[in-house]
């Protein structure tokens, strides 16, 4: 590994003359401008990085800085891996700084940009646009750092094939999302539901369009009559709320809603709109009041407790750094949903979930020093009913 201050150097003059060369298309991002703000998180070793400056985000105690590309750290998934991440990584001593805001490749160069500048020793990532997977690696080769995906697969077969022959890609983390996609129509199914409703997005996130593709061939399989609403990837939880309202008013015999990405509130203001009704829904991501979401009476299930996604790959991103790679070549792990029915399960998730208590300090160096065998065998087992079982 080259020496911090020469790494940094390098860093910082790519990152400059990459800024140069965006400069023009990138100045008048809206994205990048509603992130502007700057806040340091109480806990150490943590920095909440959206602005376009750069900041020393390291401990005074911490040898290795890893930057975190995210699209929030505010919504029910996005806090919750913001909360898991920053318990994991006061375990490693790692210091981490995080860029949020970003939903379209542009931004998620810039926020690569900065980092360099920041001078951290990897990137772990949570890709937006799937065909740019291998142009943000490229970035992270010219700096010679690492990089690791998370809530992630790469689906474009040339980014795939590039990123797979890379010895600076670590590798990717993803769960079975089309799988989870057929147990929410079979238990809309288990409800009463009848006739569907999809409120999709745009294709071109990877995670997304497997869900949604998996619901669909299901669907067509069992021969379900279901309708399709179609939103943008940036769509605010208004703009979600009106798509149900017009699929709704379109097809009245729609009795159950599948929601792919229930991210930003999204949600939360679709179980708000469908109070006092008789239509059942599930969802991928969590609202913020999961207890009172099922109470409320529409809500089925929810798809969820994928934080864990980016703890095991910040494990392995760590373990590529610190020259304790868990395979020689990038490494492609699945990781476990878990799924939520009803209020009950929703108190269980709250006791176990509201704080990182999956593993302890001890059992995080273990996961460091697993074998590759053993790392992907102890992610098969995660479950909730596993992680009730640690905290008795």
């Amino acid at each position: 590994m080259k020496s911090k201050g020469v790494k940094k150097m390098l860093a910082l003059v790519l990152a400059l003359s990459m800024s140069m060369a965006l400069l023009a298309g990138c100045g008048n991002n809206k994205d990048s401008e509603a992130a502007d703000s700057q806040t340091k998180d109480g806990g150490a070793g943590t920095v909440s990085e959206s602005g376009s400056g750069e900041e020393d985000s390291k401990a005074a105690d911490s040898d290795i800085s890893i930057g975190v590309v995210i699209w929030s750290t505010d919504d029910g998934l996005g806090a919750d891996s913001k909360t898991a991440l920053d318990a994991v990584a006061e375990d490693l001593n790692v210091s981490l700084v995080y860029r949020t805001g970003s939903y379209d490749a542009e931004s998620q160069t810039t926020d690569y940009e900065n980092l360099l500048a920041a001078g951290v020793d990897g990137i772990l990532c949570c890709v937006i646009n799937d065909t740019s997977t291998d142009d943000l690696l490229k970035i992270c080769e010219e700096a010679g750092i690492p990089m690791q995906i998370f809530f992630r697969n790469i689906m474009d077969e040339d980014a795939y094939n590039y990123c797979m022959a890379s010895d600076l890609f670590a590798g990717y983390i993803c769960e079975d999302e089309g799988g989870a996609g057929v147990d929410m129509v079979d238990e809309l199914l288990a409800s009463g539901c009848t006739t569907f409703g999809l409120l999709n997005r745009e294709a071109g996130n990877g995670v997304i369009d497997r869900r949604q593709a998996g619901v669909m061939e299901y669907l067509d399989e069992k021969g379900l009559t279901y309708y399709v609403s179609t939103s943008s990837n940036t769509a605010t939880a208004t703009d979600m709320v009106d798509a149900t309202d017009q699929l709704l008013a379109a097809h009245s015999d729609i009795n159950g809603l599948i929601c792919s990405s229930g991210s930003n509130g999204a949600i939360d203001a679709i179980i708000t709109d469908l109070q006092g009704s008789d239509i059942k829904i599930t969802s991928f991501d969590t609202p913020v009041d999961i207890p009172g979401s099922f109470e409320a009476g529409n809500l089925v299930m929810l798809t969820t407790g994928a934080q864990i996604d980016p703890v095991y790959a910040l494990i392995n991103l760590y373990c590529k750094i610190t020259g304790k790679a868990k395979s020689d070549t990038p490494a492609e792990y699945g990781s476990n949903y878990i799924y939520m029915k009803s209020a009950e399960d929703a108190a269980t998730y709250e006791q176990y979930f509201s704080e990182f208590n999956t593993y302890t300090a001890e059992e995080v160096q273990g996961l460091v020093e697993m074998d590759l065998d053993s790392f992907v065998a102890e992610m098969g087992n995660y479950s909730l009913e596993m992680v009730a079982e640690k905290m008795k």
